[in-house]
């Protein structure tokens, strides 16, 4: 599915205008559609129920006035208020014009005292929020913070066009009265809070209603992003084929841990070696080897000596580059620390060629050094979390969030690298501009180790597929599945890290399809 942000849409929009449609097409294709879908969703609404449309200026507003008409003409009671004055753009006041003759009642907000306003949404039987749409950022306040507190307070069944009002629509951002939808019917494509964490329990059912771009137009958009799901995470999972050997599924080397941290690298290795990897080599301090092998039976140890600090000293580099040469994947950074030694180790991976993803301590010692990975020589995944995304580009977390598409896209397309930032809802961006975010996984995963076990599934795929996109998409949807599996057999408060390693074959089955996991 393509989700697309606000400037997006509003290309979209254009390039179809350009293509031969009219805007005040589309909005009468959306009104249509929306009177259509509220209907199909609420199939027992009586006709001598209200219906009240609360609509705003713009084409948001425009888009509810095509649906007032729509209900009229069906016979249905509706009545329209106008939250932001009586001063319409063009299009909605031209739709305003044509409730001319039909038995829709129309008045403005401030025309409604508190009990009036609270007896008026408590009457309906359906309120459609048609205030402000894709448009909104900010807070709520005046007429339409009033009006969808009330809203939120009556029994009627609520439906947003697009958006619902309060919400951002690039970044789930949501005001304290947001309009809490029973059902969203969203225009075209999907926009990113529709699907964001935060914002994703204000929007209710969300429903995508065709209003004539083409897809072809909807894809071409800029700034698109899709969305991660099963069929996509299955068509990037490496096949096996019955006639095969361990050498055909690659061999990864897991680098990390140190005097005080060795359960990271051992987390990452165990979870590499439930993604299918043939072989996995963990290089790791010598004195962790006993607990790996009774942890890790099956994998091959690379024993390394630590110097004074606790961490790997600048002469691991030569074995570890040895190992390295003869591997498909390699990870580097889980527990390692980060001190002269393991500044040393990272750069002469990165410039090995060697197939690498940089996770915690790896990323740590990057953002150090970052022209590091400019000198990169083999094609290179990141796997921050938010705050060390922070660290490696320069920006706050609250400046992240707020976009974190361009955020992503930006740093992979200017260092060459697949980045995967991770978050309630992780982002994959790609170095020619793609973008993915997955809506899949749960608060139980929001523990230490987590992102550990995605590192080392995401070095195991891609050892076995070679393509660090591929096996980024894969890792992402299928850890979060295995989230999703822990947390229905455990509850988020009881799993841990190791347990989302326990639920993979749980994901595994259900990107093959499976009903195991919805």
């Amino acid at each position: 599915m393509m989700i697309l942000q606000a400037a997006s849409m509003k290309w979209a929009e254009t390039e179809a205008v350009k293509a031969g449609t009219t805007y005040a097409v589309l909005m009468e294709k959306a009104g249509i559609a929306a009177a259509r879908e509220i209907c199909a969703a609420k199939p027992a609404l009586r006709k001598e129920e209200l219906i009240l449309i609360l609509c705003g200026k713009g084409n948001n507003g425009g888009d509810g006035l095509v649906a007032a008409r729509a209900f009229a003409r069906q016979g249905r009671r509706v009545r329209v208020v106008y939250l932001l004055g009586n001063r319409l753009s063009p299009l909605a006041a031209e739709n305003r014009s044509l409730l001319a003759g039909l038995p829709v009642r129309e008045a403005a907000a401030e025309e409604f005292d508190e009990f009036e306003r609270e007896a008026l949404c408590q009457s309906a039987g359906v309120i459609v929020d048609a205030c402000f749409g894709t448009g909104f950022s900010g807070e709520l306040r005046g007429q339409p913070a009033l009006w969808m507190a009330a809203a939120n307070r009556s029994r009627a069944f609520r439906a947003a066009l697009d958006l619902p009002s309060g919400m951002d629509c690039g970044n789930g951002f949501c005001s304290a009265d947001t309009f809490r939808a029973d059902l969203t019917i969203t225009f075209a494509a999907a926009k990113p809070a529709h699907f964001l964490k935060r914002s994703a329990p204000f929007c209710g059912e969300v429903r995508a209603a065709d209003i004539g771009i083409g897809a072809e137009i909807l894809a071409a958009a800029p700034g698109g992003v899709s969305l991660l799901g099963r069929e996509l995470a299955a068509r990037c999972i490496p096949p096996r084929t019955e006639d095969s050997n361990k050498g055909s599924y690659g061999r990864m080397l897991a680098v990390g841990g140190c005097a005080k941290m060795t359960g990271a690298i051992l987390m990452a290795a165990m979870a590499a070696m439930r993604c299918g990897v043939g072989r996995v080599t963990a290089a790791i301090p010598e004195k962790a080897v006993p607990l790996f092998g009774s942890r890790l039976p099956e994998a091959v140890y690379l024993p390394l000596p630590l110097a004074e600090d606790g961490a790997f000293p600048a002469g691991a580099a030569g074995a570890l580059l040895e190992e390295a040469a003869a591997s498909r994947g390699v990870l580097l950074g889980c527990g390692m620390s980060v001190s002269d030694g393991t500044m040393a180790v990272t750069r002469a991976l990165l410039r090995s060629g060697a197939p690498l993803v940089l996770d915690a301590d790896g990323l740590n010692c990057l953002a150090r050094e970052p022209e590091m990975l400019d000198a990169a020589r083999g094609p290179v995944i990141l796997t921050p979390h938010m705050a060390e995304f922070s660290r490696l580009c320069g920006k706050t977390v609250e400046e992240i969030k707020a976009d974190r598409f361009s955020a992503a896209a930006e740093y992979a397309r200017s260092h060459g690298a697949v980045l995967v930032l991770k978050d309630s809802n992780t982002v994959v961006a790609a170095p020619d501009g793609r973008l993915w975010m997955n809506k899949n996984g749960n608060s139980g995963m929001a523990k230490a180790g987590s992102g550990d076990v995605l590192a080392g599934m995401t070095a195991s795929l891609l050892a076995q597929c070679g393509d660090p996109v591929q096996a980024a998409l894969a890792a992402v949807y299928l850890h979060a599945a295995a989230g999703d599996a822990a947390a229905a057999a455990l509850t988020p408060y009881c799993m841990t890290a190791t347990d989302i390693i326990a639920h993979l074959p749980d994901a595994f089955r259900a990107a093959a399809g499976s009903p195991a996991i919805s």
